[in-house]
C-alpha cells in the first residue's frame, strides 16, 4: 500500500501522524520458511525536508517459524524503532551520471511504497534463530520429524559407506 505525503510536500518542516499497515509476504531464510501472517504496522512522524522525507515512529509485527531445535511453531514479536530518510527522487540532482543518494529509499510524487522498508526492517529484526524457548532440549535422540520418517520407510537400512566397500570390491575384482 501507499502512503500519502502531499500535506508534507505542501508544508515543508511540519511533522504529520501516520499509521500504516503492510501485508508482507513470507520470506526464506536460510532455509527455512518465516511467516508474517498479520499485517506489520507502523506508526509515527512524516516530515518534508529539503529532497527527504523524515520517517519516524515504530515497526510492529510478529514473525512465525519453526523452532530450530525442536521444529515447534514459534512467534517472535518485533518492535523496532523506525528513523529513515526517504529522497524525493524528482528533485534528485545527477552526480557524475548518478543519481545522488543511489543506496537510499526513494519515492515519486505524492505517495511512498512503504513495502520495502517495512520488509527490510522486519528481516533486520529477526534473530538468528528462531527458539521456543531456552531451556528447548530440541528432538529427542533418534527421534525424526514426520514428514523424514515417511519418506525414509522406502529407504533400505545401510551403513552410510557401504557404497563406498562396493566400489572398492568392484575395483578388485577387476585387478583379477
Amino acid at each position: 500500500m501507499l502512503l500519502d505525503v502531499s500535506q508534507a510536500l505542501r508544508s515543508p518542516g511540519e511533522a504529520f501522524p501516520f499509521r500504516h499497515e503492510e501485508k508482507l509476504p513470507p520470506q526464506e531464510v536460510l532455509g527455512e520458511e518465516v511467516r508474517f501472517d498479520e499485517p506489520v504496522v507502523l506508526e509515527g512522524t512524516y516530515t518534508m525536508a529539503d529532497e527527504a522525507l523524515l520517517l519516524r515512529g515504530t515497526l510492529y509485527a510478529t514473525a512465525r517459524a519453526s523452532c530450530a531445535k525442536c521444529l515447534k511453531p514459534v512467534e517472535h514479536p518485533i518492535a523496532v524503532g523506525i528513523e529513515e530518510s526517504l529522497l524525493h527522487t524528482q528533485n534528485a540532482r545527477l552526480d557524475g551520471g548518478t543519481e545522488a543518494w543511489d543506496e537510499q529509499f526513494s519515492f515519486t510524487g505524492s505517495k511512498v511504497e512503504i513495502n520495502p522498508l517495512a520488509l527490510t526492517l522486519a528481516m533486520l529484526a529477526l534473530p538468528i534463530r528462531f527458539l521456543c524457548g531456552k531451556g528447548c532440549q530440541g528432538l529427542p535422540e533418534g527421534a525424526q520429524r514426520d514428514d523424514e520418517q515417511d519418506s525414509q520407510k522406502d529407504l533400505p537400512q545401510a551403513h552410510p559407506f557401504s557404497a563406498l566397500q562396493q566400489l572398492l570390491t568392484k575395483d578388485k575384482d577387476q585387478e583379477v
